[in-house]
């Protein structure tokens, strides 16, 4: 089954303003805590875009691994993180973490394409030297992938 762009209902992106980002943590941790983070993915990819505050982008991540079923531009944006050089370290680590959970815990059927995705893009980062720590982060996002891809068949 291909990733569901819109299996639920997503709402507008609820959090306005990302250069004030005290009260957009505040906000998508009470969204979070109520189990939202299926509905506000739109919201959530901004912020994942969004290179003007990296604390909030660290806390995003930090959350995302609950989401069950996300969507495919959601992926993206996790894996975009993931294999920006440009990007420091530690955001590409909790990315390579954030996806290690999405596999663990999205739902059977759901999780074909985001394997085929995450495969591709660690075996890009491989064919280059990787500092032993973010080396380690790929490694565990390549054997989630093939645990889960045990599972699926």
């Amino acid at each position: 089954m291909a990733i569901n762009e819109r299996h639920y209902s997503m709402k507008p992106d609820p959090f306005g303003n990302l250069t004030d980002w005290a009260p957009v943590i505040d906000h998508f941790e009470e969204l979070a805590n109520g189990g939202q983070l299926e509905n506000i993915q739109p919201g959530i990819i901004r912020i994942l875009r969004f290179k003007g505050n990296w604390r909030l982008r660290e806390v995003v991540l930090k959350r995302l691994g609950e989401i069950k079923v996300p969507s495919k531009k959601l992926i993206f944006a996790v894996l975009a993180i993931l294999t920006d050089d440009n990007v420091y370290y530690d955001a590409r680590v909790i990315a390579g973490d954030t996806l290690c959970d999405l596999l663990q815990n999205g739902q059977p059927g759901h999780c074909d394409e985001f394997i085929t995705l995450v495969r591709k893009a660690v075996e890009k980062l491989k064919t280059n030297i990787q500092p032993p720590f973010f080396d380690d982060t790929l490694s565990r996002l390549c054997r989630a992938a093939e645990s889960r891809t045990v599972l699926e068949n």
